[in-house]
C-alpha cells in the first residue's frame, strides 16, 4: 500500500512538473510573439477599424463634425457608374497578369534552373526589375509610350505602322499599365517559381523517365504538381498586387483618359485626397479588404484539389 501511495505522489507531481514546464513554453511562446503581435495591433487592425468606423459616417475635410449615416456610403459607391469602371479596370488587369506574367515567369524559372554558364548574373537580371521603385518604372515607361519621340511608336514607325498614343486612349493606357506591371512583378514571380522547382525531388523525375515519360510528361505529372504550393502563393500574391495597383496609374496616367486606368487603390486616392471625402473612400478600402479576403478563401479552398505537399 505504501508503495503504491508513493507511486501515485510521483505521478501527480510529474503531471504538475509537466503542466508547469508547459506553462512556461506557452509563457514564453506568447513573449516571442508580442512584438509583432503589436505591430500587427497597432498597424493593422487599429487602422482597419478606425476606416470601418468612418465608413459608416458622412465626413470630409471641410466638416468639423461627422455625421452618421450608416451603409450610405457603401449605397452611394455601389451605385456609382465609376467604381464599377475601377472595379473593371482592376478585374482586367488581375486577369492579364495571370495570364501574362505568370506564364512568363515558370517559363523563366525552368530556364534559369539549368545548368548554364552565367546563371546567377542572369537570375539577378530577372529579378533585377523589382527592386526599382514603381515610381522610377512608371516614369521610364512613360518616356517609352511617349506619342512624339518615344522608342516604341518609333519603331512602329521604322516598320511602316502609325504612331499610337498609347497613354491617351483608353484600351491602349490600360496595357501600357499591364506591359509594366508585368516587367516589374515577372522576375518576383520567377524567383518562387526556381524556389519550387529547386525541391521537386530528382528521384520523382527519374522514375518518371524510366517509365518512359517524355520531358512534358514529366513536367505535367512531376514538376508542374510539385510545384502546386509556389504556384498557388504566387497566384495569392498577384491578386493581392493587382488589387493594389497605385504608383504606375499615378505617374503613367493618373486614371485616364476618362478613367481607362483608374484602379481601385486609384479610385480610394481620388475619393480620400482630390475628392476629400473620407467616408466614401474608406467605404471604398472596407470593399476592397472584403474583395480580397473573399478571394484569398476561395483560391485556399480551391487550392485543396491541386496543391501537393509533400508528406
Amino acid at each position: 500500500m505504501a508503495k503504491a501511495a508513493e507511486a501515485v505522489i510521483a505521478q501527480v507531481e510529474g503531471e504538475r512538473r509537466s503542466a508547469r514546464g508547459s506553462m512556461s513554453l506557452q509563457i514564453t511562446g506568447l513573449a516571442m510573439m508580442a512584438p509583432a503581435l503589436l505591430f500587427l495591433l497597432a498597424f493593422v487592425f487599429v487602422p482597419m477599424g478606425y476606416a470601418v468606423y468612418l465608413s459608416l459616417y458622412q465626413s470630409t475635410l471641410y466638416t468639423p463634425q461627422p455625421v452618421f449615416a450608416g451603409f450610405a456610403n457603401y449605397a452611394h459607391l455601389l451605385a456609382a457608374p465609376d467604381f464599377w469602371q475601377a472595379a473593371s479596370n482592376t478585374l482586367w488587369l488581375a486577369v492579364g497578369m495571370m495570364a501574362l506574367s505568370l506564364p512568363v515567369a515558370l517559363v523563366l524559372a525552368l530556364l534559369l534552373n539549368q545548368r548554364i554558364r552565367g546563371r546567377a548574373l542572369f537570375r539577378a537580371a530577372v529579378f533585377g526589375p523589382y527592386v526599382i521603385p514603381l515610381v522610377s518604372s512608371g516614369l521610364i515607361f512613360s518616356l517609352l509610350f511617349a506619342t512624339d519621340g518615344g522608342p516604341v511608336n518609333l519603331a512602329l514607325q521604322r516598320l511602316g505602322l502609325s504612331p499610337v498614343n498609347w497613354l491617351g486612349q483608353g484600351r491602349t493606357a490600360l496595357l501600357s499599365v499591364l506591359i509594366l506591371t508585368a516587367w516589374q512583378f515577372t522576375g518576383y514571380y520567377a524567383i518562387i517559381f526556381l524556389a519550387g522547382l529547386q525541391s521537386v525531388p530528382t528521384s520523382l523525375m527519374e522514375a518518371c523517365q524510366v517509365d518512359g515519360g517524355g520531358r512534358w510528361q514529366v513536367f505535367r505529372h512531376v514538376t508542374l504538381r510539385a510545384l502546386g504550393p509556389s504556384l498557388f502563393f504566387a497566384v495569392v500574391i498577384c491578386l493581392i498586387q493587382t488589387f493594389q495597383t497605385f504608383d504606375q496609374v499615378y505617374v503613367m496616367t493618373g486614371g485616364g483618359p476618362d478613367g481607362a486606368t483608374t484602379t481601385f487603390a486609384y479610385y480610394i486616392f481620388e475619393k480620400g485626397f482630390q475628392a476629400f471625402n473620407i467616408g466614401e473612400s474608406s467605404a471604398a478600402s472596407v470593399i476592397l479588404i472584403l474583395v480580397l479576403a473573399c478571394l484569398s478563401y476561395l483560391q485556399m479552398r480551391l487550392s485543396r484539389r491541386w496543391v501537393v505537399e509533400e508528406s
